[in-house]
């Protein structure tokens, strides 16, 4: 395993560095054809829960990321508050115990050959840490599936498959390890009551099948309409500690703000877009000799990629908003393809 150092962490801590492990061709080779055959059964049996939406066929970041729009806003025209509680997963991928997973797996009636194939991908697994030039010893691997797998994903939403269900006035919008609880009611009070009493049963179900959450880095907010005002409530609690109420947060890569104006995604998308177009330096512009073909090929494979994430999401944007984009793209492509500007 390779130790990189994150942006901008403290090199002296080890929780700064991203560990990278590399597979061989062969070993690369049988987890995407292992893959291929979990997801069939799955998809076959339908055994992952209808709030799961990670690495599902017809089911993407952008379709969660507008059915949670649309469970926010929908209450809106009835006066209703919708409250959501974001969870950060600590270490989620690496805390999946094999013998649990392996045991879930053979409640879903998994067939035998994919669980022993699972069995002996996880199982009796070593590996070493180095960096720079120094290398640890071999250790045996204890518990985890490896993050930025091929394969991780699935295995890990096969493991929280029996999260406690939701009361009827709870949902659920689940993606991997990206977990968000909704709510809604026309008191605040309410609110906090139906998520904290979700919470609690999600709380015992987190200890008895030892997935960690970092409460610290978890988020709660409160969504209403404009000109909707409201007493803050005291914070939800999640084993003991709060969960503080915030303004904005993000989920899926999108931000969310307490009254949905989209303000704030729109302007971290103009930073993300300006970033990548000032990694290109003077290459597309007037005086470059970049093609109009690859200057348009350059958009669009580094900015609009980066506009248009999870637009379905955002369609309720005010039109004032969305111009900003707009500029943006026109800046770009007209520097890209040597037009003059108006």
């Amino acid at each position: 395993m390779i130790s990189i150092l994150k942006p901008g962490k403290d090199p002296a801590l080890p929780s700064s560095y991203q560990h990278i492990s590399l597979l061989d061709t062969i070993g690369k080779l049988f987890v995407k054809i292992l893959l291929a055959r979990i997801l069939h059964v799955v998809n076959e049996r339908g055994l992952m829960r209808d709030e799961q939406f990670g690495f599902r066929p017809r089911h993407s970041t952008s379709l969660q990321l507008a059915r949670l729009v649309e469970r926010i806003t929908r209450p809106f025209g009835e006066k209703r508050l919708t409250g959501a509680v974001f969870l950060d997963m600590a270490k989620a991928f690496g805390t999946v115990w094999i013998d649990d997973l392996l045991y879930e797996l053979t409640l879903l009636n998994f067939p035998s050959y994919i669980v022993h194939k699972i069995s002996s991908s996880l199982r009796g697994r070593t590996f070493e840490a180095s960096f720079q030039t120094a290398a640890s010893s071999r250790r045996r691997m204890r518990a985890g599936v490896t993050k930025g797998g091929l394969i991780s994903p699935v295995p890990f939403s096969l493991y929280v498959n029996d999260m406690p269900s939701p009361s009827h006035h709870v949902e659920l919008a689940l993606y991997a390890d990206d977990t968000a609880i909704i709510a809604t009611s026309r008191k605040p009070t309410l609110l906090v009551s139906y998520l904290e009493s979700y919470l609690n049963y999600l709380q015992r179900w987190l200890s008895e099948w030892r997935i960690a959450s970092n409460v610290a880095k978890s988020t709660a907010i409160i969504f209403a309409r404009v000109g909707r005002r409201f007493i803050q409530p005291r914070p939800v609690t999640l084993f003991g500690e709060p969960i503080e109420w915030v303004d904005t947060t993000r989920y899926l890569g999108v931000t969310l703000d307490k009254r949905l104006t989209w303000s704030p995604h729109i302007d971290q998308v103009r930073k993300r877009a300006d970033q990548r177009r000032g990694m290109l330096g003077p290459l597309p512009s007037r005086k470059s000799d970049l093609t109009v073909r690859n200057g348009v090929l350059l958009y669009k494979q580094l900015i609009r990629p980066t506009i248009n994430y999870a637009c379905p999401a955002w369609t309720s944007a005010a039109c004032s908003h969305v111009r900003r984009l707009h500029v943006l793209q026109s800046k770009f492509l007209r520097r890209a393809t040597g037009a003059l500007g108006t």
